[in-house]
């Protein structure tokens, strides 16, 4: 039985009188074979000269030989160097075995080559995040880049557009004027949707700079009071329903401002003439619930399952941003977003998100 350890690669050794220690187990070869070694089978030695590294490990050790009851503690790998110059990976486990203080010295390669793996492993995904972090940052410069482009000579054209519109024009002109307009106002809330996105997924990247205490009903009525001139011209009107509950939400007003008016705007677009936008607030459990609720054709089957998703684009040819906006930063302030038909047969969105207690 004293050959099994050694035929294992480990060695039993224990602590004697006074700090020394002696081999209590048949000498495996890589033992007699280290550098700087000089062990012998019941000869005393200092543990820290043929194992230098265990002297950082003696006082864990020292804690389990001294306690009464079993008990074990494991010591970090380690590299030793033969006299032929390999290395020689080790393991230690201090025991207490029938009151004897001992100490288990295991050649591990095996366990070494697989922590040696973890650990290439880890600088692998170091690297592959650097780079995919880098790669973020040059696309943030990028549509940075390409919304200046894109806006600047945007707002030189509106500006001509709007001195033409003080000029006497004859009525085909006016029509083409009108156009004119209408295309850039709409290239123009293409711009901002790539903007809203933008700032949406960088900051579900970094953890949403969401602050507490935003009330949502008072955020959506200033939506309501600067829709209203649009429904009206449109023919549609709005009818809105706040709780006089706690509206506030965990949110950050800006981009609320920008989720809410996205929806309205939906509303607003697909209402038929005559018709009404609903609008309500609602405190649900520990959420708080904006629904927008129109009497248009609501969404089509075909369109349902990518409805939130990125450039899901629907039949009337719109981005597909605006909805992937809304999705994105309610679940960024760990809410949520969705859309069911109406009493009315129309369409029903709503948002929900992390209510707050004001008095708390």
């Amino acid at each position: 039985m004293s050959e099994v350890l050694p035929a294992l690669g480990g060695v039993v050794v224990e602590r004697l009188e006074g700090g020394l220690f002696t081999v209590r187990s048949a000498l495996p070869r890589w033992l007699s074979e280290l550098r700087g070694a000089s062990v012998r089978a019941d000869t005393p030695f200092v543990l820290e000269d043929v194992f230098p590294f265990l002297g950082v490990f003696l006082p864990a050790a020292e804690e389990v030989w001294q306690r009464a009851l079993p008990g074990r503690a494991d010591s970090d790998f380690w590299t030793e160097t033969d006299r032929h110059g390999n290395d020689v990976h080790l393991e230690a486990t201090a025991i207490r075995i029938d009151e004897r203080p001992l100490l288990v010295v295991m050649r591990n390669e095996r366990l070494f080559q697989g922590a040696q793996n973890v650990l290439q492993r880890a600088r692998e995904l170091r690297i592959t995040h650097d780079a995919l972090m880098s790669e973020i940052e040059q696309k943030d410069i990028l549509v940075h880049a390409i919304v200046h482009d894109l806006a600047a000579p945007l707002h030189s054209i509106m500006g001509v557009l709007s001195l033409l519109s003080e000029q006497p024009l004859t009525t085909p002109a006016s029509e083409w004027l009108r156009m004119a307009v209408q295309a850039a106002d709409r290239q123009r809330d293409l711009i901002t949707e790539i903007l809203d996105v933008f700032v949406a997924e960088n900051a579900a990247r970094q953890s949403s700079s969401a602050s507490a205490g935003v009330d949502l009903a008072q955020v959506l009525s200033e939506v309501v009071a600067e829709r209203t001139p649009v429904a009206r011209s449109r023919d549609v009107s709005i009818e809105s329903e706040l709780s006089s509950g706690s509206s506030h939400v965990v949110a950050e007003r800006t981009r609320l401002f920008r989720v809410l008016t996205n929806l309205v705007d939906n509303a607003l677009r697909y209402s038929p003439a005559g018709g009404v936008v609903r609008i309500s607030v609602a405190r649900r459990g520990t959420f708080v619930v904006a629904c927008v609720e129109d009497q248009g054709p609501g969404v089509s089957a075909e369109a349902l399952p990518r409805l939130f998703e990125k450039l899901a684009r629907g039949p009337d040819g719109g981005t597909g941003l605006g909805l992937f906006f809304c999705r994105i930063t309610a679940e960024s302030w760990g809410g949520g977003i969705g859309y069911e038909r109406s009493e009315q047969d129309g369409a029903r969105f709503w948002v929900q998100l992390p209510g707050v207690d004001e008095n708390g």
